[in-house]
């Protein structure tokens, strides 16, 4: 089965750090295809999903890879304010697909991300993790593993200097088991529309997000992150991907930090401000005050 949203269930007050009510999104569901009318939906579609599996190098050049397979943006936004932490929470994450999580947001220019093409979006990493701990002790312990152990939960803070507007939140876990081939790592995207208040913007283009990246830049299937062994000892590991989007220099969104060559975002705790959130096809909270929940997408063994 896909990667979709589960149906809504009670709000989760444990989820919280502080005794705020949780509102909770669905996401797309690949049941919703038949569905008539569809039900509109922050999270991005991908009603051509018929192989179930990653996206892996050798179409790294493909739309395919920006928010999955033939993805289509979401209906909907999802309102979060600059600062808030938001919670991508996928139903379950194999022990087996160890690797990075990594976290993009691309600007929809014209205000409006439900029409945008995939194609003209611009990436700017916000938060990455890779390899933690334990590069002697192969396969070492993973933020794919931390994920899993943590209610296959990913945290991620939105900029606090992001300038408002209409942003695309495009989530990703990379799984390395089988990438000490070339070609054979295993991309898992999803998108989220968001619509961010609050925020920076100011003078200098600060909190603009200008620049960027096309999803199908983002990687090479010959980049040093992409292409590990991870089967054997590493000295480190370096996240693939442009680097960590900051504000005016300081700290961009993220969580944890890794070992070796491995790269640091900003510390990812439960915020109190906010009220609502969406997730790209794996689940959300924002501030801990929504919740969004998918089921994976079916991994593919390697071999």
């Amino acid at each position: 089965m896909p990667p979709h949203l589960l149906p809504t269930k009670p709000p989760l007050k444990s989820n919280l750090t502080t005794p705020i009510s949780i509102s909770r999104y669905t996401g797309y569901d690949p049941s919703q295809a038949w569905q008539q009318p569809a039900p509109d939906l922050a999270g991005w579609s991908t009603p051509q999903n018929t192989d179930l599996g990653p996206i892996e190098p050798p179409t790294y050049a493909h739309p395919d890879i920006i928010c999955h397979v033939g993805a289509t943006p979401g209906k909907a936004h999802v309102t979060v304010a600059a600062g808030d932490t938001v919670t991508l929470k996928w139903s379950s994450w194999p022990e087996s697909h160890h690797g990075p999580v990594i976290d993009y947001l691309a600007r929809c220019d014209n205000g409006d991300c439900t029409t945008v093409d995939k194609s003209h979006l611009r990436f700017r990493k916000i938060a990455e993790a890779g390899l933690l701990d334990g590069g002697a002790n192969p396969p070492g312990y993973w933020a794919a593993d931390k994920l899993r152990e943590e209610n296959a939960s990913r945290r991620v803070t939105i900029p606090r200097c992001l300038a408002p507007g209409s942003y695309v939140l495009r989530h990703e876990i990379i799984a390395l088991h089988g990438a000490f081939e070339q070609g054979k790592a295993q991309n898992y995207p999803q998108c989220v529309n968001l619509r961010v208040t609050g925020g920076g913007g100011g003078g200098g283009g600060v909190g603009m997000l200008e620049g960027g990246v096309a999803g199908m830049a983002l990687y090479r299937d010959a980049d040093p992150g992409i292409l590990v062994g991870i089967y054997n000892e590493l000295p480190g590991y370096v996240v693939p991907g442009p680097k960590i989007w900051s504000c005016g220099g300081g700290d961009g969104g993220g969580m944890g930090t890794g070992s070796g060559m491995n790269g640091t975002g900003s510390g990812s705790g439960m915020s109190t401000g906010g009220n609502n959130t969406a997730a790209g096809g794996n689940g959300m909270s924002t501030n801990g005050n929504s919740m969004w929940t998918t089921r994976r997408r079916r991994m593919k063994r390697s071999g």
